[in-house]
């Protein structure tokens, strides 16, 4: 066996092993953080439509309202009409300026987009979870057959957008 080099440039070859398999253990972890924070994992905001249709009745009975589709009706029978094609409509009261309103009535998606302008294509500034509450500081403004309220957050005041009525309900405070 031979003796080391007395050179000052010698470095031992298992020494450049350890070194390169940390750096390799410091990549994996970075990986492993930028895979976990992905944007792309996020929940999308989708939409579910349906059609509530009620039924004319002749004079003297209260309509029966039901969720069908319309269909053909025979001669002399009750006409159906469209009442509420995609939204439900809340009656808790009407939000006014510097009052507060919960999400509410959001079903199965949990989320009501906030929108950096009033109007379903505009785009979404914060999803706010059912049951949130926000501080009415604009509106109404009426676009896309929905009445618009511009809400923020009270905590933070950097989650804010314009929420449609339909899915707000009036509360006290937050």
């Amino acid at each position: 066996m031979s003796a080391p080099r007395a050179s000052a440039g010698y470095v031992p070859w298992w020494l450049l092993f350890v070194v390169a398999a940390a750096f390799a253990f410091g990549a994996a972890i970075l990986a492993g953080i930028a895979v976990s924070t992905r944007a792309a994992d996020l929940p999308r905001a989708t939409a579910t439509a349906r059609m509530i249709v009620e039924t004319v009745a002749p004079a003297g009975s209260l309509p029966t309202p039901f969720v069908a589709p319309p269909t053909e009706t025979p001669a002399g029978g009750p006409t159906p009409t469209i009442v509420n094609e995609i939204l439900p409509t809340l009656s808790a009261g009407v939000p006014a300026i510097g009052g507060y309103v919960q999400v509410v009535g959001t079903g199965d998606i949990g989320f009501l987009n906030l929108r950096a302008e009033a109007g379903r294509s505009s785009a979404v500034n914060y999803l706010a979870l059912e049951r949130e509450v926000f501080q009415v500081q604009a509106g109404p403004v009426e676009a896309d057959g929905l009445v618009w309220w511009f809400l923020v957050d009270p905590a933070t005041g950097t989650r804010n957008g314009w929420g449609a009525q339909n899915y707000l309900s009036v509360v006290a405070g937050p």
